[in-house]
């Protein structure tokens, strides 16, 4: 008979203890960092009253890549000691062609530093890209149990529950100590675009989830918490849309269009082997009821009723773009001189100058004002990175639109599936015409998207 040693015995404990809480540890760590990924900020205001727009970023990179190596170290310290998500690791690391693709990327970006004229920033652009897949890797992983995948959609939905009423405060001119009125109105901690992109991305998500605890029928939980619950996630979805409307960014709202008055679409679509007349009036009350909820939104807040009309009105003419047009048609000059490697990943704004007047004089860029990103990250990459690394990334995305609607209607969560094709579109629609993946949190969110479709299916 072998006995254990003192230390073999406390090695096995500490395992036990290990085990045994594991699942509920990184059940609130993924939650807890989903709920607190798009508050940290710092005052922009000196003394004198003058606004620095510059840091705005700078909280959120400081919290998002330690807590993404954080969370990574351990991730692989749990590998340890359950043998079950090693394996998961191995395989998904050896079989995913995301994720390969994800790697090739790296890559590209790491050559296009030969080329860079400031290669400190573009370490440090690599070294952010670098947290982030790490980060992807583990949440895919994780997220294959779906206590995990639902834990971070509980944290970017009921972060909503703090970011909306401080951005609705600032629409009525309720200035807290600690808002910053900066950059228009409802700008939830002092920027009024990337806050109405947060809440176009995270919108369908806090949606899905009134809609699943709706779908699910518990008979062990009691009525009033499913009702509840049911309740607030609604809730949060109304109050999202009308911080959207409020801050009158034309980008989210566009967003929100396209997926509303593509969801009867959808809905036919899921249901066309069982077409019925019941089913041809629920999509007719469907689309009549997204018109009325888009109609009032747009008429009860007159500024960006104005702004979507003036977009409208512009409809097919260059203007529409207004001074996008002189920083896509520079950088446009830009690629065609850089094609293979770029100018560097994180230089477009040191090489711009050089060609600030190949297509034409670029308005934004004067003595007081100078345009630090391109306003379209599509345009961006491939400036940066090479033609090379455009492609990748667009086969990258791409697959994820596959994900959802080849393999999606073969997964359990079904509902989830549209959900998350909204998402995939509002990030498309954005990367279009701003420059989400230029700014922390919607730069870690590409990598959450990835990861929820690379798991989820």
């Amino acid at each position: 008979m072998m006995h254990m040693t003192k230390k073999e015995t406390g090695n096995t404990t500490i395992i036990y203890w290990l085990r045994r809480y594991d699942e509920s540890f990184f059940f609130w760590l993924i939650f807890s960092f989903f709920f607190l990924a798009p508050f940290p900020f710092v005052s922009e205001f000196t003394t004198t009253g003058k606004v620095f727009f510059t840091l705005y970023d700078l909280p959120k990179y400081v919290f998002l890549c330690p807590a993404a190596f954080f969370i990574s170290f351990l991730f692989v310290f749990s590998l340890s000691y359950h043998q079950e998500r090693w394996r998961q690791t191995q395989a998904f690391i050896r079989k995913n062609l995301g994720l390969k693709l994800l790697v090739l990327f790296l890559v590209l970006q790491a050559l296009s530093l030969t080329s860079a004229l400031v290669w400190q920033n573009a370490l440090l652009q690599l070294a952010i890209y670098f947290s982030f897949i790490q980060l992807f890797v583990v949440l895919a992983v994780l997220f294959q149990q779906k206590r995990f995948f639902y834990s971070s959609l509980f944290g970017t939905a009921l972060s909503l529950l703090i970011f909306c009423p401080l951005g609705i405060l600032q629409f009525f001119k309720v200035q807290l100590p600690f808002l910053l009125p900066i950059k228009g109105p409802a700008a939830t901690l002092g920027y009024r675009n990337p806050a109405a992109h947060y809440l176009a991305l995270n919108l369908p998500f806090a949606a899905y989830l009134a809609y699943y605890f709706w779908q699910i029928k518990n008979k062990k939980s009691p009525p009033f918490r499913r009702l509840f619950t049911i309740s607030l996630f609604a809730f949060l979805s109304v109050m999202a849309m009308i911080h959207i409307f409020m801050a009158t960014s034309r980008t989210a709202i566009l967003a929100l269009l396209l997926y509303f008055l593509l969801l009867p679409v959808y809905y036919l679509g899921n249901n066309w082997q069982s077409l019925s007349p019941k089913l041809w009036l629920k999509t007719i009350a469907i689309t009549i009821a997204i018109i009325i909820l888009i109609s009032s939104s747009l008429m009860v807040f007159p500024k960006s009723r104005a702004r979507v009309m003036q977009s409208v009105h512009k409809m097919g003419t260059i203007s529409i773009l207004e001074a996008r047009q002189y920083h896509w048609g520079n950088t446009l000059s830009m690629i065609k001189e850089h094609p293979l490697l770029g100018v560097g990943l994180g230089n477009w704004q040191f090489t711009y100058p050089l060609f600030m007047h190949s297509y034409a004089r670029d308005t934004c860029f004067t003595f007081k004002v100078q345009v630090r990103k391109t306003h379209n990250d599509y345009l961006q990459i491939a400036a940066e990175c090479g033609l090379g690394a455009l492609f990748i990334f667009l086969l990258l995305w791409g697959r994820q639109f596959y994900l959802v609607f080849k393999i999606g209607r073969q997964s359990d969560d079904a509902g989830f599936q549209y959900p998350l094709f909204c998402s995939l579109l509002a990030f498309s629609v954005i990367m279009m015409f701003s420059f989400p993946l230029q700014l922390g949190y919607s730069r870690m969110y590409l990598f959450y998207l990835l990861a929820l479709g690379e798991s989820t299916y």
